[in-house]
């Protein structure tokens, strides 16, 4: 199984995510509007990223080993999405 790392920026006004491969190569992508309210896109993008892992059949090739966050909510969404290695 492969080895994938998700990372998302969370800002005030929008919120990135991305899982890439081993190799740095981008896998997944999402781009949405924050509108306020951190904890619900931070939800949102992870559900956004879970559709395309069905639509594109990757459910046997996804496996998140690391975890990264950026942004003003960083250390919210670290601990939402359990990132043991996040800055706090």
């Amino acid at each position: 199984m492969h080895k994938n790392y998700l990372g998302v920026d969370i800002g005030s006004i929008s919120t990135k995510a991305v899982v890439i491969d081993e190799d740095n190569n981008i896998i997944l992508e999402k781009y949405i509007w924050t509108e306020g309210n951190p904890v619900e896109a931070t939800k949102k993008v992870v559900k956004e990223l879970e559709k395309q892992i069905d639509e594109k059949k990757l459910n046997d090739q996804i496996n998140i080993v690391g975890v990264g966050t950026t942004g003003s909510a960083r250390k919210l969404v670290g601990s939402m999405l359990r990132c043991t290695g996040c800055k706090k």
